[in-house]
C-alpha cells in the first residue's frame, strides 16, 4: 500500500467559512452507495499493493475520494496514474454554489505529492497521468493547469482525454495550492 499519512488541509464552507479538513486513507465503510460512480464495486476491484482510495473528510462527512495506482517498475516507479477522483455530489457545479472548497485540489495535491516522492517520471517525464471524461476536460486543463496530451478511448463509445504533469508541472501545482491555501499538516497518529 503506498500512500504518504493523514494531513490536515484548509478548506472553506459556506456555512462556517474556513475550516479543517482531513485527507486519509479510505476505508470499505467508507464507500458511498449514491455516488455517480460505483465505489463498492471499485474497491472489490482495487489491488491495494499498488492502488489505494484515500477520502477527504470534514465534519465527519466525506466530501471527495480519489484512487490511484503507482506503477511498479524494477526500482523507483516511474508513474502515478489517477485513475478516479469524484466529489461529494451535493458539493458539485459552479464554484459559487459548493458547499465546501477546494475538494478535488486537495485530493489531486494529495495523489502528486505521492508521485513526487516516489515516482521517478521516466524517460518521457511524465509523473501523473489521468484520464478525463469529457464533462472534466476544462477542469484538469483550466483549474488543475494540467498538460493535455491526446485524446482516447475510455470504453466503446465513450472519449476521453488524456492529461499528465511532468515533474516540474507537479511541483508547480503543489506550490501554488500551498500558496493559496497554506501548507498541509501531517496529522498526528
Amino acid at each position: 500500500m503506498v500512500d504518504i499519512g493523514s494531513y490536515r488541509v484548509r478548506v472553506m464552507t459556506q456555512d462556517a467559512g474556513e475550516q479543517e479538513a482531513v485527507i486519509t486513507l479510505a476505508t470499505v465503510d467508507d464507500m458511498p452507495t449514491n455516488w455517480t460512480f460505483n465505489w463498492q464495486e471499485l474497491w472489490r476491484r482495487t489491488d491495494f499493493d499498488l492502488q489505494n482510495i484515500v477520502k477527504l473528510v470534514y465534519n465527519q462527512q466525506i466530501w471527495g475520494l480519489i484512487r490511484y495506482t503507482v506503477f511498479p517498475y524494477p526500482g523507483l516507479p516511474e508513474t502515478l496514474e489517477i485513475e478516479q477522483l469524484e466529489t461529494n455530489p451535493i458539493s458539485r457545479g459552479q464554484q459559487a454554489n459548493r458547499l465546501i472548497i477546494p475538494i478535488g485540489k486537495w485530493l489531486i495535491w494529495y495523489a502528486t505529492q505521492l508521485g513526487l516522492r516516489y515516482c521517478s517520471g521516466g524517460v518521457r517525464d511524465t509523473l501523473i497521468v489521468l484520464v478525463s471524461v469529457d464533462s472534466a476536460f476544462d477542469y484538469y486543463r483550466d483549474i488543475i493547469e494540467m498538460e493535455y496530451v491526446g485524446a482516447t478511448n475510455i470504453a466503446p463509445g465513450e472519449d476521453g482525454y488524456v492529461f499528465k504533469f511532468s515533474r516540474e508541472n507537479a511541483f508547480t501545482f503543489c506550490e501554488r495550492q500551498e500558496r493559496q491555501w497554506g501548507v498541509p499538516r501531517i496529522l498526528d497518529s
